[in-house]
């Protein structure tokens, strides 16, 4: 039964703070300051609507304090603060220059154990690795690998779910590539939403979220346990007995349970415990949960085809109608002794309700199959589209080398120009042009397949996009002389704060100035500025070029699309600049977009929220 008085998950992770004194000196005056800082996840720690903290680790840590309150004879003054990160409390604990405690989801390890002391454990640590429902059950490592190899794994750093992916990519060879979220949730979330995505997360959050019908699946094979999440503390401050003294108490005996089962439910808190423990030879508990989890699914499942209720709800309608009728019938037949003609009209609506009964079952029969041809179309268009950006990018990779290579024999060659003729030199610069034309596509391609597989690393900061953008017009100077034409910045004004990457919010300006030069004419002007509108600052580039048609401005941020228009000084096009733009844009919580007519022009708007 002990298992039953212990805590799972404390998900946050929380720090005492007795203002510099020992446990003893704190017994020894009578009073003490108590500070708990804490990171929130629902629901063992979590604000409600009007600010109330809640959960199983609060309910715990106020049983913990009235013991030392009633033990001891003590006065505390408790404070709660939350933490940034997760993983920041064990530097908040370790650091603080009073004696400090902690408890959240935190699993013991020896690297931990020598940074702060851990208590005994509260509940079971059980890790479950999952995926989308739609993947087979991996029951083995082989099976492991032929399903997921090269999938994203959602993740939180320096934890414990972090470690588990370590170890099993490498024990089975996985090529998985890590997203970093901020909690056990979010891991939820996001492998319900892609069906290329694992992670592991907490037991009692799988069997919460699975319950708010996220398609998801647990392969039990690969779970993982640990001894125990516990409370923390700082080192050689004398606070051991006083824990060990806690957790023999009866108080913690008569709470602990009481606590778990008002948060988790009393079905749930029985198979967590009893899938954690460890006399399951007889699969007995695990049979148990598995039947609890296609329970959990098959409710899931039913809220998932609202519409086909809704038609089935129509069937029923007439289904009623159509009893409803033959009662009403075989009534007056009996009773009243209606005529012969009025049973024979009444015999002619009821088979007029059984076809139509009929034709929707037709009709609900139809709509399934078109629905399931239209999923197996979309996912033969997906996986296309797929393969074709995994070409595209493994020849821009296999391009690289080569193309470095040519450009340093180019340069080489270009130390004996002195000795060629005119035609020569001429080769030469279209040799020089062809390869730098070459290497910057190469480079977009590589740009844009980065942002797909989300591995730009954006550094967001607040920044004056007026002082980057003035920086950006000035390197574009001696291009703009070269077609003689006028670059206007005089309407560029300091100020406009908003925050974003400086570094890719430069490389959107310098594509969309290169843009407005390549189609220029020569002799024209390009305006650049800055505005304000509401809670917006907005970037414009203005040209005087061909302008763009309406049909080109349904594909104008597609990439590898090339327009109508054409450059005007033998310039190339890539067709990916603007799609690399309205990547960077929207992964930097901006909007893009374009106002033109044909043969007057265009004006790209850049615009991001004001700080």
């Amino acid at each position: 039964m002990k298992k039953y008085f212990t805590i799972w998950s404390l998900c946050f992770l929380l720090a005492i703070s007795v203002n510099g004194q020992s446990f003893q000196e704190m017994v020894d005056e009578g009073s003490a300051k108590v500070k708990v800082f804490y990171y929130p996840i629902e629901p063992f720690i979590y604000k409600d609507d009007i600010g109330n903290l809640l959960g199983i680790e609060k309910e715990m840590m106020d049983s913990y304090l009235r013991f030392i309150e009633k033990k001891y004879s003590v006065k505390l003054f408790v404070e709660w603060e939350q933490v940034p990160t997760f993983d920041s409390v064990f530097e908040y604990v370790k650091k603080s220059d009073v004696p400090s405690f902690g408890v959240s989801v935190i699993s013991k390890t020896d690297e931990r154990s020598k940074l702060v002391g851990f208590s005994y454990s509260y509940m079971p640590d059980v890790s479950v690795f999952i995926t989308h429902l739609s993947v087979p059950f991996l029951k083995d490592g082989r099976n492991l690998k032929s399903h997921i190899d090269g999938f994203e794994a959602a993740t939180m750093s320096s934890t414990t779910y972090k470690t588990d992916l370590d170890r099993l990519s490498e024990k089975f060879d996985l090529d998985l590539n890590y997203v970093d979220v901020p909690n056990d949730e979010d891991i939820i979330r996001l492998v319900s939403r892609n069906k290329e995505m694992v992670g592991y997360v907490g037991l009692p959050f799988y069997v919460i979220e699975i319950g708010k019908g996220y398609p998801v699946k647990r392969h039990s094979k690969f779970q993982v346990k640990r001894d125990g999440y516990r409370f923390i503390y700082q080192l050689n401050k004398g606070w051991d007995k006083s824990i060990q003294n806690y957790f023999e108490s009866y108080l913690y005996r008569a709470e602990a349970d009481k606590i778990i089962r008002r948060y988790l439910g009393n079905d749930y808190s029985e198979l967590i415990w009893g899938l954690a423990g460890d006399n399951v030879s007889d699969r007995a508990d695990e049979i148990a949960f598995l039947n609890k989890e296609k329970e959990i699914q098959s409710q899931s499942l039913i809220a998932s085809e609202k519409q086909k209720e809704q038609q089935w709800t129509i069937i029923v309608s007439v289904s009623v109608s159509l009893v409803f009728v033959v009662i009403i019938t075989i009534l007056l037949v009996r009773s009243n002794r209606i005529r012969h003609r009025d049973n024979i009209l009444l015999k002619e609506k009821s088979q007029q309700l059984q076809e139509t009964l009929v034709e929707l079952n037709r009709n609900k029969d139809e709509v399934s199959h078109q629905r399931q041809l239209l999923q197996i179309k979309n996912k033969e268009l997906t996986d296309l589209n797929k393969q074709k950006d995994d070409l595209i990018g493994i020849v821009a990779h296999d391009l690289k080398s080569p193309i470095n290579q040519m450009t340093g024999l180019i340069t080489l060659l270009s130390f004996k120009s002195e000795k060629w003729d005119k035609e020569e030199s001429d080769i030469f610069e279209k040799l020089e042009y062809s390869n730098a034309h070459l290497k910057e596509l190469v480079e977009r391609i590589l740009d844009l397949e980065s942002i797909q597989k989300k591995s730009l690393n954006y550094k967001i900061r607040e920044v004056d996009i007026s002082r980057v953008l003035k920086e950006t017009v000035s390197e574009f100077k001696e291009k703009a002389e070269s077609k003689n034409i006028t670059i206007d910045s005089s309407k560029i004004n300091f100020g406009k704060n908003v925050m974003v990457d400086s570094f890719f919010l430069k490389q959107v300006f310098e594509n969309l100035i290169s843009n407005a030069l390549k189609f220029s004419p020569k002799g024209s002007k390009v305006s650049i500025g800055t505005e304000t509108h509401h809670e917006f600052h907005h970037i414009y580039v203005k040209d005087e070029g061909p302008g763009i048609s309406e049909k080109d401005k349904v594909k104008l941020f597609t990439k590898y699309m090339t327009l109508t228009a054409k450059p005007t000084g033998d310039e190339t096009s890539t067709g990916l600049g603007l799609s690399i733009v309205k990547k960077y844009v929207e992964e930097m919580n901006g909007s893009v977009w374009c106002e033109s007519e044909l043969g007057k022009g265009a004006k790209f708007i850049v615009a991001f929220p004001k700080v």
